[in-house]
């Protein structure tokens, strides 16, 4: 067992291209062909291929990681125990078995608990399924296993702290995020575990000033900068600099010329949305982000993406393509093996989420309310984290105040108030229910509080 559960740690080869994986790097094509020219008769390079196919979470390139697994098994004839298991994951991920694919991980780290490559792919698909307890548990196994002087225990730190977050343990979060970040400025993912915990805590300023000191790690060549950004943005629309956030969208998450990839996508409408509901102008952006959508849209695989799309698609007023997609959603349900997680994720939140959304662009307050409202507490069961769900949360909060009977958005924003005082939008909101419900002074001491967090 020893001799297989070291072959992925067995050269320094492979840890710069594991390197590559855990910050995202542009080079990681680059270290891949390297590998495959240094270990000709593994198929270790090829694996690494496929599972950067999975992690796309579209469903094109998750077919071609199934081709994969199928010719690398025709092709080598030597296979160790753990690489039949890595294609065994890609191959239940590929076919859109994601919940067998993380059962599959979990038993193969209780065999090999230092398998780097299972830990850093099985993080990323318990993000996928928004299952926190797994993003925490899973690494912080591991974390007691290794050396802290590895090279690689410093982004296992990364991941862990994103978990902590992720799970409300937001102080610790931000302690081992911060280590990680002592030992690779480079690792965004790191970095990305530390903006979360701030942006769950409210800290917005402090998120800024995170950002600003680590953006000689973060902003360069990683296929993870958009999101950073998008994570930027939600601090500065907290504060109100909508000009910043349309700077920011258009020469970083969706620039001119931007290539089509569906996580990238699901950022720019995610952010264009908050600000849809803010009744910002966004000019001529939905409808570029919703051309984009009509050409990265496939079969359905991952129904958090479909949701976004549903996004740009209602946001530039092309309801045509919105209720076309619903559709799909509904036959998908109807005519999927239930073995795939998809379905039982659309079935249960995704699709009355993009219903909701449908309803929204229709001003059908009423319906997104029935819809959102008996499922908000489970929103997590279609993946994403914290802080990406809580645009669905806000469009439940901005239907309820559109309704002449306030009790419900009252509570509603109550509940964020407690929970995120510190949040100028949780405030406002207040404000405005306060005005509507005839009460300007206490109107007027929500906006002050509101104000007061606003530099």
């Amino acid at each position: 067992m020893v001799g297989d559960e070291i072959f992925l740690r067995d050269g320094a080869l492979l840890d710069s291209a594991m390197k590559s994986m855990f910050e995202f790097s542009y080079d990681i094509d680059d270290r891949l062909k390297q590998l495959e020219l240094e270990r000709p008769v593994s198929p270790l390079s090829r694996i690494l291929n496929a599972y950067l196919a999975v992690l796309s979470s579209e469903y094109s390139p998750s077919r071609s990681a199934l081709e994969e697994v199928h010719s690398i098994r025709e092709t080598f004839t030597s296979i160790s125990i753990p690489e039949r298991a890595h294609l065994d994951v890609i191959e239940a991920w590929g076919s859109g078995e994601f919940n067998r694919a993380q059962r599959l991980l979990d038993a193969l780290l209780i065999q090999f608990p230092k398998d780097i490559l299972a830990l850093f792919v099985g993080h990323q698909l318990d993000f996928f399924l928004g299952d926190a307890q797994s993003l925490r548990d899973r690494v912080g196994s591991a974390v007691t296993e290794f050396d802290r002087s590895d090279p690689m225990y410093g982004y296992l730190l990364g991941m862990f702290a994103f978990g902590l977050e992720e799970c409300g343990w937001y102080e610790r979060a931000l302690e081992v995020g911060h280590e990680a970040l002592d030992r690779a400025a480079t690792d965004v993912w790191a970095l990305h575990a530390v903006v979360h915990s701030h942006e769950m805590r409210a800290e917005f300023y402090d998120g800024l000033d995170l950002l600003k000191n680590y953006e000689s790690g973060w902003t360069g060549s990683n296929f993870f900068k958009p999101h950073n950004y998008w994570h930027k943005c939600l601090y500065l629309l907290e504060i109100g600099d909508i000009e910043g956030i349309l700077g920011i969208y258009d020469s970083m998450i969706n620039p001119p010329g931007a290539g089509i990839v569906a996580l990238t996508l699901l950022d720019a409408s995610a952010i264009l949305w908050r600000l849809f509901l803010d009744s910002v102008d966004v000019g001529d952006r939905f409808e570029k982000l919703c051309s984009a959508w009509e050409e990265c849209l496939d079969e359905p695989f991952y129904v958090f993406n479909d949701c976004h799309a549903i996004m740009a698609f209602v946001g530039a007023g092309r309801f045509d393509l919105a209720d076309k997609q619903v559709d799909i959603l509904r036959n998908s349900i109807a005519t999927s093996d239930l073995r795939r997680s998809n379905a039982v994720m659309t079935s249960a939140i995704g699709l009355p989420v993009a219903e909701a959304i449908v309803a929204f662009g229709r001003g059908d307050h009423r319906q997104v309310i029935e819809k959102l409202y008996p499922i908000r507490k489970e929103f997590y069961r279609f993946g994403g984290s914290h802080a990406q769900r809580d645009v669905f949360h806000r469009t439940l909060v901005e239907s309820a105040i559109c309704l002449p009977d306030l009790s419900l958005a009252a509570n509603l924003v109550d509940q964020r108030i407690a929970l995120k005082e510190g949040s100028p939008y949780n405030w406002f909101a207040k404000r405005r229910i306060l005005m509507k419900l005839g009460d300007p002074n206490q109107a007027l001491l929500a906006g002050s509080m509101g104000d007061s967090f606003v530099r």
